[in-house]
C-alpha cells in the first residue's frame, strides 16, 4: 500500500512542475548585495551604520551615506534607492551618478529607481549618497527593483507561467471547471503585476507601525504591550510568523527581507481569490453570471493592489472568505465537515485582526439558523473540534481582549492608544446625514479623495467607503492629466452602478442566499460602527472590509438578473464588464 502511494506520488506531474516552479524561484531571487564599511556623515561627524539607516535629526540637514559595494555581475546593479527626504547626488567611484529626468528623487514611500549597470565595474565599488532631510526624521533604504515590467527579466516570465501552471493543476484537483481556473489565474496576475511596482514601503496603510511591530517581536523575542506602538494592540499571531521570516531573511540579505514579507502576503491573497470565486460559484453554480461576479470582484482595484501589503489585512481576508465559502456550503447542503472549516475560516479571521469577530458572530447566527430549519445539530465530534479551535484562537490571539471583558474594561475594534493618538486633521463630522447622505455631484465631478481634505467626500461615509475601496488617493499619477481624470470618472459612475445594482439585490436575496446577506450587511455596519465610535477619516477606509466585495459582486449580478426588460439587463450586465476591464487597466497601467 505504502509502495502504491508512494509510485503515485512520483507519477504526478504537479510534483516535478513545483520542483521546477522551486529551481526558477531560486534563479529569479536576487543575488545577496554584499555592502561593507558602510558609513553615515552628519555634521562632519562620521559612524559606522547599518543600512537601512534612520535618525532623529534637525530639518534641511544634509547627510552622507558611503559604502563599498561588491558586484559580481553589472547586469544584477539595478535597485529603488528609497532617501528620507531627498537625494541631492550619489558618486561612484569617485565619478558623479547623473540624476536628471529621475523621478522619486523625494518620494520616501517608494524611492527611485537606479540602473547603475553602466556606471560600476565587477568586484569592489565606492558609493557616497548625498541626502537633504527635510523633516525631522532622516535615512535611507536601498532594495531589490520595483519598476513594474521593466524590472523583470525572461527567467521572471518562466517563473510566472510555472507558478500559474501548478496552481491551475492544484484547482484542477479541486474540481474547479476550466473558465473559473482561467478567472482565478487573471486575479492572481494583476496581483502579481502589482508586486512588481509597488515598493514595501509605498502603501499608505502604516507599513512601517507593522514592521515595527514585527521587528519588535524578532528582535527582541517579545510580544510589545498594546500602547507601545503605533499598531501593537493588534493579535500577534501574523507578527510572530512574520519575525521568523525576518530572521531567516536577515541572515542571507537583509535588504530581501521586505519583498520577501510582500511576497507571503501574496500567497495569502492568491488564496483570498480562490475562497472569494469558490464563494460565488456555490451560490450561482457554473455559468455566465457566476463568471461576471468572480471577474468583477477579483479585479476590484483596491482590493487587488492590497495584494502585497505588509500588514494584517490580508490574513484577515483570507480567514473571512475561508469562513463565508464554507458556512454558505453548511447553509445549502448540511456537510459536517463544513462546521469545522467555517469555524476555522472565524478563528484565522479573528487571529489577523478583531473584525473576525464579527465574522464568527455571522457563522453562528447561520449555524443556528440553520440547525433551526433542519433540526439537525451536525456531529458532536466536529462541533467540540469547531468551538474548542476558535476558542483557542481568540485565547492565543486576542488575550488582551480577553483579559479586558473580564476585567470590565472597554474594548473595541481599534487599539485605544491608536484611537487617542489620531491626528485632530482626520477628524470629520459624526451627524446622522454623514452616513445617510450621498454626495453625488462631488463623487462625480472630484475623481480622487484624502482622508485629509473634505473635498472628494471623506465627510459622508458612503462617498469615502466607495472611493477608498477604488484606490482613488489624490496623489494617484492617472489625477495628473484629463485623460486620466476622465478614466476615473468612468471607473467611479460604474462602480457606483454596481453598487446600486448590489443593492437591489440584496433586497430581492432569497432564502438560500441568507449567509452571503448577513456577512454583507454586517461587515457594512462594522465599518460604521468604526466611524460612528471613532469620527475619524481613516477609520471609514474599505480596507477594512474587502471580504465583502464577493458577495457584493454575487448580489449585483441577481440585482441585475432580476430586471424584466432584456435590454436594460443586458446595458447593466455590460456596465458591469466594462467596469472590470477599466479596473484591470487601472492596476497594469502603472507596471509601464
Amino acid at each position: 500500500m505504502v509502495m502504491k502511494t508512494i509510485k503515485k506520488i512520483f507519477r504526478e506531474p504537479l510534483l516535478y512542475l513545483l520542483l521546477l516552479l522551486t529551481l526558477a524561484y531560486i534563479i529569479v531571487t536576487p543575488a545577496r548585495m554584499e555592502f561593507s564599511n558602510i558609513k553615515s556623515t552628519r555634521n562632519n561627524n562620521i559612524e559606522d551604520i547599518k543600512l537601512p539607516y534612520s535618525f532623529n535629526g534637525e530639518r534641511n540637514e544634509e547627510f552622507t551615506i558611503s559604502f563599498n559595494l561588491l558586484v559580481k555581475n553589472k547586469s544584477f546593479a539595478k535597485f529603488n534607492i528609497i532617501p528620507d527626504d531627498c537625494i541631492q547626488e550619489i558618486i561612484i567611484n569617485g565619478k558623479k551618478f547623473p540624476l536628471d529626468g529621475i523621478k522619486g528623487l523625494c518620494d520616501y514611500s517608494k524611492g527611485a529607481y537606479f540602473d547603475f549597470s553602466k556606471y560600476v565595474q565587477e568586484e569592489l565599488n565606492f558609493f557616497e549618497i548625498r541626502v537633504l532631510n527635510r523633516g525631522e526624521v532622516g535615512g535611507l533604504k536601498i532594495q531589490t527593483p520595483y519598476n513594474g515590467f521593466k524590472s523583470l527579466s525572461l527567467m521572471h516570465y518562466v517563473f510566472t507561467l510555472l507558478l500559474l501552471l501548478s496552481i491551475a493543476l492544484i484547482l484542477r484537483k479541486f474540481k474547479f471547471g476550466f473558465i473559473a481556473i482561467s478567472i482565478i489565474l487573471l486575479g492572481i496576475i494583476v496581483r502579481l503585476i502589482v508586486y512588481t511596482y509597488m515598493g514595501p514601503m509605498q502603501s499608505p496603510h502604516d507599513v512601517e507601525a507593522h514592521l515595527q511591530y514585527i521587528q519588535i517581536v524578532a528582535e527582541e523575542k517579545r510580544i510589545p504591550k498594546g500602547n507601545e506602538c503605533w499598531e501593537c494592540f493588534q493579535p500577534p499571531p501574523y507578527y510572530i510568523a512574520s519575525a521568523v521570516v525576518k530572521n531567516i531573511v536577515d541572515r542571507y540579505d537583509p535588504a530581501l527581507t521586505d519583498r520577501i514579507l510582500q511576497q507571503v502576503q501574496l500567497l495569502f491573497s492568491f488564496g483570498c481569490v480562490v475562497f472569494g470565486v469558490a464563494l460565488i460559484l456555490n451560490l450561482f453554480g457554473n455559468n455566465r453570471l457566476a463568471y461576471l461576479a468572480s471577474i468583477v470582484s477579483v479585479f476590484w482595484t483596491s482590493f487587488a493592489i492590497a495584494g502585497p501589503r505588509i500588514n494584517n489585512d490580508i490574513e484577515f481576508y483570507f480567514g473571512a472568505l475561508f469562513c463565508m465559502l464554507f458556512a454558505q456550503r453548511y447553509w445549502l447542503k448540511h456537510k459536517n465537515s463544513d462546521i469545522f472549516l467555517a469555524s476555522l475560516g472565524a478563528s484565522i479571521a479573528i487571529a489577523s485582526k478583531s473584525t473576525g469577530f464579527v465574522i464568527l458572530a455571522v457563522w453562528v447566527v447561520s449555524y443556528i439558523l440553520c440547525v433551526a430549519r433542519s433540526l439537525k445539530i451536525g456531529s458532536l465530534r466536529t462541533l467540540f473540534a469547531s468551538i474548542f479551535t476558535v476558542l483557542l484562537f481568540i485565547g492565543i490571539s486576542n488575550h488582551r481582549t480577553v483579559i479586558d471583558i473580564f476585567e470590565g474594561k472597554k474594548f473595541g475594534l481599534i487599539g485605544e492608544s491608536t484611537a487617542n493618538n489620531l491626528n485632530g486633521g482626520l477628524r470629520v463630522n459624526n451627524t446622522f446625514g454623514n452616513y445617510l447622505y450621498f454626495d453625488l455631484k462631488d463623487y462625480l465631478l472630484v475623481p480622487g479623495t484624502s482622508a485629509w481634505v473634505d473635498e472628494g467626500g471623506r465627510q459622508y461615509f458612503w462617498n469615502y467607503a466607495l472611493k477608498s475601496s477604488l484606490h482613488l488617493s489624490h496623489d494617484i499619477e492617472l489625477l495628473k492629466s484629463s485623460a486620466g481624470r476622465t478614466f476615473i470618472t468612468a471607473l467611479c459612475v460604474f462602480a457606483l452602478l454596481v453598487f446600486v445594482f448590489a443593492l437591489w439585490g440584496i433586497i430581492h436575496a432569497k432564502y438560500r442566499e441568507l449567509p452571503a446577506v448577513f456577512f454583507t450587511i454586517c461587515l457594512f455596519s462594522a465599518l460604521m460602527y468604526l466611524r460612528i465610535s471613532l469620527p475619524y477619516s481613516c477609520t471609514n477606509e474599505f480596507r477594512y472590509i474587502f471580504p465583502v466585495i464577493f458577495p457584493l459582486a454575487y448580489f449585483s449580478v441577481r440585482g441585475v438578473q432580476i430586471f424584466e426588460n432584456f435590454r436594460l439587463k443586458i446595458l447593466a450586465y455590460a456596465s458591469m464588464l466594462i467596469f472590470a476591464i477599466l479596473s484591470f487597466l487601472f492596476i497594469v497601467i502603472p507596471a509601464f
